[in-house]
């Protein structure tokens, strides 16, 4: 969790320097004396080409700014669900569930894990010999969520908040090797409530 913060930290100074560069960007351009620029030339437009110049560099200006910020506003608004949690609530999970996997199977810790809806709940991974994936699945096939699984020494982990009721299915998401097809596991996740 502290490498999550230590990059959040890092993008966020990232923005704020891009933001000062553009700021100090901006106020530098302005504030140009004019007894240091050479002799304008007069263009076929009525203005000089230094003043056509200004005004381009000041419309990129504004384009890059309102790029940044308007990137921002959308990737860290509380409204995407990932941004919510990362960002905004951090809710601790009141559950942590660790699956190993191995030989093509998910060795559960219990069968079905019983999970609260509404509340967050943590999914650990650990493979004991090639890449998988951990797929999530309603009764209908469609899928809530699912992550890789690398092998040890990777501890893979995904938070959760399940928010219907339910039987939910595993299966594997990633191709592993022939057996693939044979990891599914019916009804391993009942979520109460």
């Amino acid at each position: 969790m502290i490498i999550q913060y230590v990059f959040e930290f890092f993008y966020l100074a990232l923005i704020a320097v891009i933001i000062l560069f553009l700021g100090f960007f901006y106020v530098v351009t302005q504030r140009a004396p004019k007894e240091h620029r050479s002799q304008p030339q007069e263009s076929k437009t009525g203005g000089t080409a230094d003043e056509r110049l200004d005004r381009k560099e000041k419309n990129w200006l504004y384009f890059l700014l309102a790029v940044v910020l308007i990137g921002n506003l959308v990737t860290l608004t509380p409204l995407i669900p990932s941004a919510n949690y990362g960002l905004w609530t951090q809710a601790t999970p009141v559950k942590t569930f660790t699956i190993e996997v191995e030989n093509y199977q998910f060795i559960l810790p219990q069968q079905p894990i019983l999970v609260p809806v509404g509340q967050v709940v943590r999914f650990v991974l650990i493979s004991h010999d090639v890449t998988y994936g951990f797929g999530v699945f309603r009764k209908d096939g469609t899928m809530v969520f699912q992550m890789q699984v690398l092998p040890a020494p990777y501890h893979n982990a995904i938070a959760w908040m399940f928010d219907e009721p339910g039987m939910y299915d595993i299966r594997s998401t990633e191709y592993s090797g022939p057996l693939n097809p044979t990891m599914f596991l019916q009804n391993a996740i009942e979520v109460e409530g």
